[in-house]
């Protein structure tokens, strides 16, 4: 007596469906955590942008300028002179050294350059701009 059935059993499917639903929560996870606003110290006005800023790390450069061109390192005022000898004292000679640079929305592009080649002519290449969020969505 044979009782098995006449039919063949069929490959075995996978369901893919918990997979991509494991894969969408990490994706909105990962979205969420990296998400922060930065506090402004010093009175800028940044120029805006759509996409947010991360937490700033401790240990960092920052190089602000004003409306009027004046430069800060620090928080501290620094003539041009001084400002490759402020940002070296910082810095302590580090090329992985991270810099934040804060220049007033109506700041002089001359100005800004101005620290950014410095700070290139120094090697430090991990240099970030302060923006605010956009109003705009």
């Amino acid at each position: 007596m044979n009782l098995r059935s006449g039919h063949r059993r069929s490959a075995s499917m996978v369901d893919l469906t918990p997979m991509i639903d494991v894969v969408f929560l990490l994706l909105i996870f990962f979205m969420v955590s990296t998400t922060f606003n930065v506090a402004a110290s010093l009175k800028l006005e940044l120029p805006q942008s759509h996409t947010t800023t991360e937490e700033q790390p401790p240990k960092q450069l920052v190089v602000s300028i004003d409306q009027d061109g004046k430069l800060f390192v620090q928080r501290e005022p620094v003539e041009d002179k001084d400002l490759r000898r402020r940002i070296l004292n910082v810095t302590k000679g580090s090329k992985t050294f991270p810099v934040i640079l804060r220049a007033d929305a109506e700041a002089r592009h001359k100005r800004v350059v101005l620290v950014m080649d410095t700070l290139q002519q120094l090697g430090l290449t991990r240099i970030g701009i302060a923006t605010v969020p956009s109003e705009q969505e």
